[in-house]
């Protein structure tokens, strides 16, 4: 999914040269290694046939700065939630707390203070979470990602046969290492399988796994046949507190995207509503010594 392009209207992608947003329909077009590229103008064009490659890696380096100063948005926006709620919920959920104390067992009036504390308890779970990724350090090791994926699936094997997923695998032999800190990367590869087996209700449950190599990256690519995502949510999926019934709450995906992004690599999303969502990961390979 390219950061550039109108998410109201898919017609529409970043003229390579300007960055300016185009219509697909455009008059002034050029094609280059079997794809298409639109411009706003014929100067524009003539500029990227002269050395497509230099004005396609200026896209891409475009991308990488406005998608870094969207996470920079996101972390402060995060950090100033973290901080304005944390104490009134401390507050909140120490008061609720004693009041159920003093509360007859006999009472209607438990089950909701119950439900209070509760939610308070849910609420600084996600608070904690968020601070501990803050505070965590990576420590990296040389690994395969193939065992890693391995040692998730033998954890998850009791759900999927509970819930009759057929687990399809497709794991390219040989992979070369990748630098991993293999818990965390635990962490976002099971919770990308959670969401699947969430999102998979139909009779038709199944669950493709799939790694290969391509451009010195290890590609990972986990596919569903569960419900899909509107092509509306797609782009906020990986966005703290965003939620989706599909797809869980948005701080277990955003939380996936992290730690995908402090590993060097990269995470897409494709979905057809009614058919399925496929997660692409690309990690880096680990550099010869």
């Amino acid at each position: 999914m390219k950061i550039l392009e109108d998410d109201r209207d898919k017609n529409k992608t970043a003229d390579p040269v300007c960055g300016m947003l185009v219509d697909n329909t455009s008059r002034f077009s050029s094609n280059y290694q079997k794809r298409n590229y639109y411009f706003c103008s014929e100067k524009c064009k003539n500029l990227f046939e002269q050395e497509p490659a230099l004005f396609l890696s200026m896209q891409d380096r475009r991308e990488m700065i406005i998608e870094k100063e969207r996470r920079e948005s996101l972390k402060r926006m995060t950090d100033q939630i973290t901080h304005e709620i944390r104490n009134p919920l401390t507050s909140i959920g120490g008061f609720a707390r004693r009041i159920l104390r003093g509360l007859p067992e006999d009472t209607s009036d438990r089950k909701y203070m119950e439900r209070v504390i509760e939610d308070v308890e849910r609420l600084e779970q996600m608070v904690n979470r968020l601070v501990k990724f803050e505070s965590d350090q990576f420590t990296r090791e040389s690994s395969n990602i193939n065992r890693v994926i391995s040692e998730i699936l033998e954890i998850f094997d009791e759900i999927f046969r509970n819930n009759n997923i057929t687990v399809k695998l497709d794991l390219q032999e040989e992979l070369p290492p990748v630098l991993l800190d293999r818990g965390k990367i635990k962490l976002a590869l099971s919770n990308i399988f959670k969401n699947s087996i969430d999102a998979m209700d139909k009779e038709d449950r199944v669950l493709e796994i799939n790694t290969s190599v391509k451009d010195k990256n290890i590609i990972i690519t986990v596919s569903d046949t569960g419900k899909g995502i509107p092509r509306e949510k797609i782009k906020y999926i990986f966005d703290p507190f965003s939620t989706s019934k599909i797809y869980g709450p948005g701080l277990g995906l955003a939380f996936v995207k992290e730690v995908i992004q402090a590993h060097g690599g990269t995470i897409d999303v494709n979905s057809t509503v009614g058919r399925g969502t496929t997660f692409k990961i690309k990690l880096p390979i680990e550099k010869e010594k």
